[in-house]
């Protein structure tokens, strides 16, 4: 089973793709597409567009799990983060990728038990799992907040096909 977890983000973009086999998750490649560079939305939204489809029909995953926003209604930063989530649920429309949709206190729930706990815990509790062999890894890892994000991502779904 191919994965590829996505945190959405108009500045930072992010995936982590595992590669499942005997219900043992591998960490191939994780990245995170920055747009700092860019000066407009537009620029920004087309640099993540193809940048994403561009590695989705390279690694070809068998299913896709996106983070879901979570602002106030309403808020530009939301409007900002709807857009690059809807980058993500486009290219696996057009590819006809199933996906999932989680939200972040589901996420932290699932690692931690406890939905409002903090990204470092999250990032903590990865890292070990990465550490313990848990998770396997081809090569150095190089994290960030949104990578860490992403591959939390996949391997709730790795864990809920497995079952």
């Amino acid at each position: 089973m191919k994965i590829l977890g996505i945190d959405p983000g108009l500045h930072n973009l992010a995936f982590a793709f595992l590669k499942v086999k005997n219900g043992i998750p591998e960490l191939k490649i994780w990245d995170t597409f920055t747009t700092d560079k860019l000066k407009t939305d537009v620029e920004k939204l087309t640099y993540l567009f193809n940048s994403l489809k561009d590695t989705i029909k390279k690694l070809k995953p068998d299913i896709i799990g996106v983070e879901d926003i979570f602002v106030k209604p309403y808020s530009k930063a939301g409007t900002k983060l709807a857009q690059a989530q809807a980058i993500a649920l486009i290219i696996a429309g057009l590819y006809q990728i199933p996906i999932k949709v989680y939200h972040p206190l589901e996420i932290k729930k699932f690692f931690t038990q406890y939905g409002k706990s903090k990204k470092e815990e999250l990032s903590h509790l990865l890292n070990l799992l990465i550490k313990e062999k848990i998770i396997k890894v081809k090569k150095d890892l190089k994290p960030d907040p949104h990578k860490m994000d992403a591959l939390a991502i996949a391997l709730i779904i790795a864990w809920e096909l497995n079952q």
